[in-house]
C-alpha cells in the first residue's frame, strides 16, 4: 500500500530524480501531478558511493521515530518535522516489478527505501531566491524543472563573506546556481529578515532530542526549510505526523514554512559518557555549517552561538531531569568540548 504512488498502478509517467547524494538517488512523482493535500512519497535508491547503507539509514530513522513516540515531552516551541518512514526494499522485493518501468531503462532493483516527501518551496520563493542571489538569467533558473524541488539549507554557521571558523574550509562561491538544497547563509538569512534566532533554537532543541532521547550522534544530519505539512498539525507527535513543537515559521519573505531533519545514514549510537561527548563534539564540527559556532568572525555569529548554547542546555536539562547527576552533566561538557575543539576536526573541501 505504501508504494502505490510510485508504481505503474498510479501512473505510467516516468519518476523524476529530485536529488542525488553520497548514499544514492532520490525519485518522486513529477510536478504538477503531486497532490499537496496528501502525503506524497519519495523513493531513495542505494546507488551512490561505496560504504553507504540505506538499511542502516532505515534502522536509524526508525530508532529516532521510536524515541519520539516514547518521549512524553520534547522541549520545543517551533515545529520540527521528521519524514515518515514507510518501507525498506532489497533487490528481491516484489514491489520493484511495478516501479522499475517508471525509472530509466538502465536502472535495476537494489536496496531502497520509501518515505514521506518533503514538499519544496513554492515558485514565489524560488523567484525571490533567484532575484536576490543570482546575477544571471533568473527566468531560466525558475523554469528549469530540476529546480522545482527547492529545499533551503539554513547555514547559521557560515556567511558568504569569509571563513567562519577553522573547521569550515570549503569553497564559498556557487559555480552553478541551483535551487535544489539551496545554501542560505547567515548574512542572507538576515538580509531576508528570516528568524535566525528561532532557527538556532530549533536546531538546539533537535540536537538535544537526538543526543539524549534518541541516543544518536547526529552525524551528518541535514536541516532544511520547506513547506509545512498540509494536514492539521497535532501538538503531540503521531505516527502520521512525526515531529515536535507546534508553531510554524511565518516569515513574510518566504511565507509559512517549517524545519525538517533528514539523512540519518551516517548517524551512530551515542553512549551516555565522556566518550559519547567526544563523539558528539566531533560530529558537530564535521557536519555542514547548520549550527551556529563559537569563535565566529561576526558579532551576529557570536550572539547566535550563545542563543544556541543556552537553548541546548535548557532543552537537555528538561530531557535528562530524571537521569543521574553524571548524565545530567554531559550537555555542559559537550558545549565546553565544542569550544575547546574548535578547528580540531576540519571537514575537507570535498565534504
Amino acid at each position: 500500500m505504501y508504494i502505490t504512488e510510485l508504481s505503474t498502478t498510479h501512473s505510467q509517467t516516468q519518476l523524476q530524480r529530485i536529488g542525488q547524494g553520497f548514499c544514492g538517488s532520490v525519485w518522486a512523482h513529477p510536478f504538477p501531478d503531486v497532490d499537496f493535500r496528501s502525503s506524497a512519497l519519495v523513493l531513495k535508491r542505494e546507488d551512490g558511493g561505496p560504504g553507504r547503507s540505506l538499511l542502516r539509514e532505515y534502522q536509524m530513522h526508525h530508532q529516532i521515530l521510536a524515541a519520539l513516540q516514547a518521549s512524553k515531552n520534547v522541549p520545543a516551541a517551533y515545529r520540527v518535522n521528521i519524514p515518515v518512514s514507510f518501507l525498506f526494499m532489497d533487490e528481491t522485493s516484489p514491489h520493484w516489478a511495478s516501479i522499475l518501468t517508471r525509472l530509466p531503462p538502465q536502472y535495476t532493483a537494489c536496496n531502497a527505501s520509501v518515505s514521506e516527501r518533503i514538499m519544496p518551496m513554492p515558485q514565489n520563493v524560488r523567484q525571490l531566491l533567484g532575484h536576490r542571489f543570482w546575477g544571471g538569467d533568473v527566468d531560466q533558473v525558475i523554469n528549469d524543472p530540476t529546480n522545482e524541488h527547492c529545499l533551503i539549507r539554513p547555514y547559521l554557521g557560515r556567511t558568504r563573506g569569509g571563513q567562519q571558523s577553522p573547521s569550515d574550509t570549503r569553497p564559498r562561491r556557487l559555480r552553478v546556481f541551483s535551487l535544489r538544497n539551496f545554501p542560505l547563509h547567515l548574512d542572507q538569512i538576515t538580509e531576508l529578515g528570516l528568524p535566525a534566532d528561532e532557527y538556532a533554537m530549533v536546531m538546539a532543541d533537535t540536537l538535544a532530542f537526538l543526543h539524549w532521547s534518541a541516543k544518536v550522534d547526529a552525524n551528518d544530519v541535514e536541516f532544511v526549510l520547506a513547506r509545512c505539512r498540509t494536514q492539521t498539525q497535532p501538538e503531540a507527535a503521531s505516527e502520521s505526523h512525526p515531529g515536535f513543537g507546534s508553531r510554524e515559521f511565518t516569515s513574510g519573505a518566504i511565507g509559512p514554512h517549517a524545519m525538517w531533519i533528514l539523512d540519518f545514514d551516517c548517524c551512530g549510537q551515542l553512549t551516555m559518557d565522556e566518550a559519547g561527548v567526544e563523539q558528539a563534539a566531533k560530529c558537530f564540527w564535521r557536519n555542514d555549517p547548520f549550527y551556529p559556532k563559537p569563535g565566529s568572525s561576526s558579532p551576529d555569529g557570536d550572539r547566535l552561538w550563545e542563543v544556541f548554547k543556552a537553548r541546548f542546555l535548557r532543552a537537555s536539562q528538561e530531557i535528562l531531569q530524571a537521569e543521574d547527576t553524571a548524565v545530567q552533566r554531559l550537555p555542559g561538557r559537550l558545549m565546553n568540548r565544542i569550544v575547546e575543539t574548535r578547528g580540531a576536526w576540519a571537514k575537507s573541501p570535498t565534504g
